[in-house]
């Protein structure tokens, strides 16, 4: 079973370190990439070939809306998960093609959850 790569888009430097650490101690998943900032990230994105994008940013809306609408349009485009602390954007954030929703303050088997869900999708997917 191939590993789960994981590429980490994230502004939150304390929530950058503890996602780097969970996954850490995650069989079968590796980080395939860091930024902690949003021009270039399509092109980083694109060049690290992730299965998953965890993507936590406080910007307008319409510039996170915009990212997700281009990463959505490579020729291999990956999960979305956003993480964020304000449940009121969810509607908008998933409306602008994120797959997934997380509240950062959930506890991480929330997020473990949805990675292993996905993990096991793709090897399902390959054996058929």
């Amino acid at each position: 079973m191939k590993p789960m790569r994981i590429f980490l888009a994230c502004a939150d430097e304390r929530l950058k370190i503890a996602l780097l650490m969970l996954l850490d101690h995650q069989p079968g998943m590796v980080v395939a990439g860091i930024s902690d900032r949003l021009p270039g990230l399509l092109t980083q994105v694109q060049a690290s070939q992730p299965d998953v994008l965890l993507l936590e940013w406080d910007a307008s809306l319409q510039l996170i809306a915009d990212r997700i609408t281009n990463i959505h349009n490579l020729a291999r485009p990956p999960v979305i998960i956003f993480l964020s602390n304000r449940a009121e954007h969810k509607e908008t954030i998933m409306a602008a093609g994120t797959d997934y929703f997380v509240i950062k303050d959930a506890p991480p088997d929330e997020l473990l959850t949805i990675l292993n869900n996905l993990r096991l999708a793709e090897t399902n997917n390959m054996e058929n």
